[in-house]
């Protein structure tokens, strides 16, 4: 992620978080962050520590330019590297001890002893000794050659400074090869400092005759190593309106009076004026809010939506990030002071002052420019969260920014390798389970290949395990309980859900809350990624919601039932768009296929979501960073793959609808694969694969046919409405003057051998049998059938004279109809 969305000013483990964080997540943890400071007390760089619980270390340094940290050193003083002193509060005693490494030199420090290095043994020749100048020094060499040499060149240096030098006789102290004082106080943990001045100690003598420890270090003196760096309180400070940014401790300098013990905060510094509105001095400092940066200025690609990276921390430390729209600062400013209050920003409540904070937002304008974007996902070959970015760069980072902080329920909790133990392996061999969790890396890879939106919907009775699976794709973005949503919102308020998780997983539950009535229509909506065309108040067109999304969902019924709930008629395209699968797997355990041994179906259930509630979301950050290290090549495997597992899933007669259907398994069974070979599922290979193609068919034997759909509906309602009708509605051809008559007659029905036909008025065959369809459709789908009886001329409709007289035209309905197939 890029440095401008950690932290302004960036303080040293933020920066170890962005910097190493991969180096974090592949288990490593920062043990230590140690500090070289100048002689005035100004940091030049630190050095910090990360350790694997195989022992592995990393071990890097970093320096700060203007409010970042860099992973490499800065330019070295003319006098050397400054050396490392511990930073505790502690009185200097004689001797100073010289010891190897940072750890070394905190272990005594924390018993009261004063103890320095320079870092590594090949650091005594480039460091800066001239503070140690005339000084009593004990030297504690590691138990090795490299410390021995290490010690024996700093008391080159030391003696050229006058240093009376003593040196531990390690060979006394029974260490282990390379041992060095945090070993001894290992073995010893009751020594005191007492111990530690007691241990025995011989002179440093060094001989005149020996060129290689010849004395030839120069007295560089007490040089100074730099000037401190420029901040605030070295501004202009003569008196004249401004804001100023007052960190805990610090004074504030207006004018000749400078301000102690302020609380921090922004403060506005007015002036005061007579009578003829001269200056005469400055105001005392106004407290405005607590601490509150302005990190950097943003706008889209287009130069416009201007915005301001906000940083600033809570009561309780948290540090929060938003960018914030320019346009939130149209009107009274009451909105943009909501957020930040709701986020933790304490506010003056006198309204002349909270006013202003406004203004000082206005006011800041930092160097660094980013590109803003209102969705998540993928933008070029960057990556977007609400709170980080993956695959930006220092020379044009890309910040989300809405007009809130709030965004998808994004979260980390526990670890990701208990979560692939506890919750992703356990998932193998069950394969809804299987696909609900490819499903949910198969989010950010949507918007990667190009591909449609759209959803699955798992059906199914009550405890069959249809939340477990929600649950387990919800942990790989958040805490289940908050990153799952419900179906129980208005289309308007769909549209929102929908815009905030673009290019995720969009997990919905229950199904059955949603209104039968906008059903069909949010199907089409979530799918197509595109909200309602609004206007302004003006009447000019305002640009519609946009994402791009796949979606889980889960309920009783599936989306044709509750379409059919009110009175509509599921369509294809919604069939498609939203796939509705059995979540019952058939193996006598709901929707497991496999339970362990010793567990009931509901035990495990209740141990998968308990450990998704333990463990989750750190899958998510792995997965979208090893796709923008090289996104084409993530592009190249993922078609690759989805081609492969395709082929192998719709029959070679398939219909178009089922190609696409065949089609999303087949992404969400290239991403499974893909999260398998980025050891995140603990899977092994193929076992995403055989869990999609073991739902696709389940699928597709729910279909009940490899064609379209639109034939299978129109042969049905056709089907539907004669058997409804065939006695009531249509008269028998050979009674037409039983004295029985017809109500609604909707034409005659006329008995063969071989079954009866049905002579259909034209405009019931438009208005009833075809209701919702094209006629014209319907007449070529069972014409193609050959249940329709076409007239010589190839017409659709046929020249009858009927029982009663009349010569017109009609279609004539075999009785093949009830034999067709799609």
């Amino acid at each position: 992620m890029n440095a401008v969305l950690r932290s302004e000013p960036e303080s040293a483990s933020d920066a170890v978080r962005r910097l190493f964080k991969s180096k974090l997540r592949a288990g490593f943890a920062l043990t230590a962050i140690h500090r070289y400071n100048q002689q005035d007390g100004a940091e030049l760089f630190c050095r910090m520590r990360l350790k694997h619980a195989n022992g592995e270390k990393v071990i890097r340094p970093m320096h700060r330019e203007g409010d970042l940290y860099l992973p490499k050193l800065p330019e070295r003083p003319e006098a050397g590297w400054p050396l490392y002193e511990p930073p505790f509060p502690l009185v200097e005693t004689d001797p100073t001890i010289i010891v190897e490494g940072e750890s070394c030199a905190d272990a005594l420090a924390r018993l009261g002893l004063t103890a320095v290095t320079s870092g590594s043994a090949s650091s005594a020749d480039t460091a800066d000794w001239s503070p140690l100048k005339g000084r009593s020094a004990l030297l504690w060499p590691d138990n090795d050659k490299a410390g021995t040499k290490y010690m024996t060149d700093v008391a080159r240096h030391l003696r050229a400074l006058g240093c009376d030098l003593r040196m531990i006789d390690v060979d006394k102290l029974d260490l282990p090869d390379g041992g060095d004082c945090v070993d001894w106080l290992a073995a010893h943990p009751d020594a005191s400092r007492a111990d530690i001045e007691a241990l025995h100690a011989i002179p440093v003598v060094f001989d005149r005759d020996n060129r290689d420890n010849r004395d030839t270090a120069p007295d560089n003196g007490f040089a100074a190593s730099g000037e401190p760096r420029q901040n605030r309180d070295s501004r202009d400070n003569t008196a004249k309106p401004r804001f100023e940014v007052i960190e805990r401790g610090q004074t504030l300098a207006l004018g000749s009076q400078l301000h102690e013990g302020l609380p921090a905060g922004v403060y506005w510094c007015d002036v005061l004026r007579d009578k003829d509105g001269t200056v005469t001095g400055p105001a005392a400092p106004a407290w405005v809010c607590s601490p509150l940066r302005v990190a950097a200025m943003t706008r889209d690609a287009a130069g416009g939506e201007w915005g301001r990276l906000l940083v600033f921390a809570d009561a309780d430390g948290h540090v929060h990030r938003w960018t914030c729209p320019q346009s939130m600062h149209a009107g009274t400013g009451d909105d943009l002071r909501a957020v930040l209050l709701r986020e933790g920003l304490t506010i003056a409540t006198h309204p002349s002052l909270r006013r202003l904070v406004g203004d000082y937002i206005q006011r800041e304008h930092p160097q660094v420019r980013a590109r803003c974007v209102n969705r998540t996902g993928w933008h070029g070959d960057a990556f977007v969260l609400p709170r980080e970015a993956f695959g930006d760069t220092e020379a044009e980072p890309i910040l989300f920014q809405s007009g809130s902080i709030d965004g998808a329920a994004l979260g980390e909790r526990g670890t990701g390798d208990d979560w692939r133990a506890e919750v992703a392996a356990p998932c193998a061999g069950n394969s809804r389970l299987v696909l609900a969790l490819s499903a949910a890396f198969a989010g950010p890879c949507v918007g990667l290949l190009g591909a449609e939106g759209g959803g699955l919907h798992l059906r199914g009775s009550s405890s069959t395990g249809k939340t477990t699976a929600l649950a387990v794709a919800a942990s790989v973005y958040g805490a289940p309980d908050d990153f799952t949503k419900t179906w129980r919102a208005t289309d308007n308020g769909l549209e929102g859900v929908a815009a905030i998780h673009s290019d995720l997983l969009l997990v919905l539950d229950e199904i059955g809350q949603l209104d039968p009535k906008h059903a069909g229509q949010v199907a089409y909506m979530l799918a197509n990624g595109q909200g309602k065309s609004r206007a302004h108040r003006d009447g000019s067109s305002r640009p519609p919601a946009r994402w791009r999304v796949l979606f889980l969902s889960a309920g009783e019924i599936g989306l044709s039932e509750l379409v059919t709930q009110s009175g509509g008629r599921v369509r294809a395209g919604q069939e498609v768009r939203v796939i509705d699968l059995a979540a019952d797997a058939g193996a006598g355990f709901g929707l497991f296929e496999r339970v362990p041994e010793g567990l009931t179906a509901g035990g495990f259930a209740d141990r998968l979501k308990a450990a998704a509630g333990r463990h989750h979301g750190h899958a998510l950050g792995v997965f979208i960073e090893k796709l923008t290290e090289d996104v084409q090549r993530a592009r190249d495997i993922l078609r690759k793959l989805r081609a492969a597992i395709a082929a192998t899933l719709a029959p070679a007669d398939a219909a178009g609808q089922v190609r696409r259907v065949a089609d999303r398994f087949a992404l969400i069974g290239a991403a499974g694969e893909l999260a398998t070979s980025y050891g995140l599922t603990g899977w092994v290979t193929g076992e995403a694969e055989c869990a999609v193609t073991a739902c696709f068919r389940a699928w597709l034997a729910g279909r009940g046919t490899v064609g379209n759909a639109e034939v299978a509906a129109m042969l049905a309602q056709v089907r539907a409405f004669l058997e409804l009708h065939g006695e009531s509605r249509f008269t028998d051809w050979g009674a037409p003057d039983s004295g029985t008559r017809t109500v609604n007659r909707a034409g005659f029905r006329k008995q063969t051998d071989a079954g009866p036909l049905f002579y259909v008025e034209r405009e019931v065959f438009r208005r009833e049998l075809c209701a919702g369809f094209d006629p014209q459709a319907v007449a070529h789908v069972l014409a193609v059938a050959g249940a329709l009886r076409k007239d010589k001329d190839g017409a659709s409709t046929r020249g009858e004279r009927l029982p009663d007289g009349r010569n017109v035209r009609v279609f004539v309905i075999g009785p093949e109809v009830w034999g067709a197939t799609p």
